[in-house]
């Protein structure tokens, strides 16, 4: 029980990850290339990151309820 919280735990922090980077990649401001580029990959890492988060909680969560039954 306590597993499958933590599995919720993991797409609810993932989906935060995902959410709150996005809107600052189609913000940037392209007169600097090296910058614009920088600001990209700075909130690219995150919604990266975040995916892979809910990807693998979310795959989890329902193998656990798959093998429950």
């Amino acid at each position: 029980m306590i597993v499958r919280i933590l599995y919720l735990l993991g797409i609810v922090i993932g989906l935060y990850a995902i959410f709150n980077n996005l809107p600052y990649i189609f913000k940037v401001d392209f007169s600097d290339p090296m910058l614009a580029l920088g600001k990209i990959l700075v909130s690219l890492f995150p919604v990266i990151a975040g995916a892979v988060i809910v990807y693998v909680s979310a795959y989890n969560l329902y193998l656990s309820f798959k093998n429950k039954s």
